[in-house]
């Protein structure tokens, strides 16, 4: 099921390059990239749109986009290699599809990888074919347009994603992937039913962390807090994909206690999350990203 991938405004065969990871080409910091989406089937002599997105970042900002259809499914990242008037649109795939059952009803998957890079002007649009191309024959195609745009962001740094769904029959997903170089972790501690004050602090991954004071009511306590990136990825699929490259690690330590450090992962969706310490107290802890500059 390798799916067939055409720059629209290129004539063109495509070629297969390495997988850059989760990086870009320099380009001037000041420009946001956007990815435009659009999920089209054409069914008996009809085309119509399924799902659209947008997702726009920084330079660096990779996607992840996923598609579900039937007994198919495709997984990708995508990412940028920008140039004055043109961009490099580079994806690694992994697709899976049902082929049968076993002899006890077990689901029987077909899995495959593979790279695909397209080089198209910006504002252009590249033609993914997730399930294939159009055959002689085909009753059904579904393709996904990606067009990709810059422009001036004044400081902008924060990633952002818009997403519609038409048809529920086709599981559409497409998020921004960006390394978070500085992290506003929000803390409060809780003990019993009593809260601290919220208190706010900008971490960056891999440095020195914080001490941070808590009250509750007349007692205080401290908590050393850093950021750290999560351990690499078990499978290739997953380091391909990149799964945890928005995803940071709070680690906490209780000033000369006994026991040893706690850590709570998660990514940058403004979720609290509960870190248990010794003594039956629990810290709240939500990362975000900073406000933009």
């Amino acid at each position: 099921m390798r799916p067939s991938w055409r720059p629209s405004l290129v004539v063109a065969a495509l070629g297969v390059g390495a997988w850059v990871g989760v990086t870009a080409a320099p380009q001037a910091p000041n420009y946001r990239v956007t990815y435009h989406l659009r999920v089209v089937e054409r069914a008996a002599g009809e085309t119509r749109l399924l799902a659209s997105a947008a997702v726009t970042g920084p330079p660096e900002t990779d996607l992840r986009l996923g598609l579900r259809a039937r007994a198919s499914e495709l997984q990708g990242l995508l990412g940028t290699l920008p140039e004055p008037d043109t961009v490099n649109l580079v994806g690694l795939f992994f697709s899976r599809r049902q082929v049968g059952r076993s002899r006890r009803g077990l689901p029987l998957w077909e899995e495959d990888s593979y790279r695909r890079w397209s080089r198209i002007a910006w504002g252009g649009t590249a033609l993914l074919y997730p399930f294939g191309p159009p055959g002689v024959g085909q009753r059904r195609v579904v393709w996904v347009e990606i067009t990709l745009s810059r422009e001036f962001a004044a400081g902008e740094t924060r990633a952002s994603e818009e997403m519609t769904i038409i048809d529920s029959a086709v599981a559409f997903t497409a998020q921004a992937v960006i390394p978070p170089r500085r992290v506003t972790v929000r803390m409060l501690l809780v003990r019993g039913d009593t809260a601290s004050s919220p208190q706010v602090v900008d971490l960056v991954p891999e440095t020195d962390g914080r001490r941070v004071r808590f009250r509750l009511g007349r007692e205080t306590l401290d908590l050393d807090v850093a950021l750290e990136r999560p351990e690499p990825p078990r499978t290739g699929r997953d380091s391909a994909l990149a799964v945890a490259v928005d995803v940071v690690c709070l680690r906490v330590v209780v000033p000369e206690s006994a026991g040893g450090p706690r850590v709570r992962c998660g990514r940058l969706d403004n979720i609290a999350r509960r870190v248990a310490l010794t003594g039956g107290d629990t810290l709240m802890a939500t990362f975000r990203w900073p406000v933009g500059r």
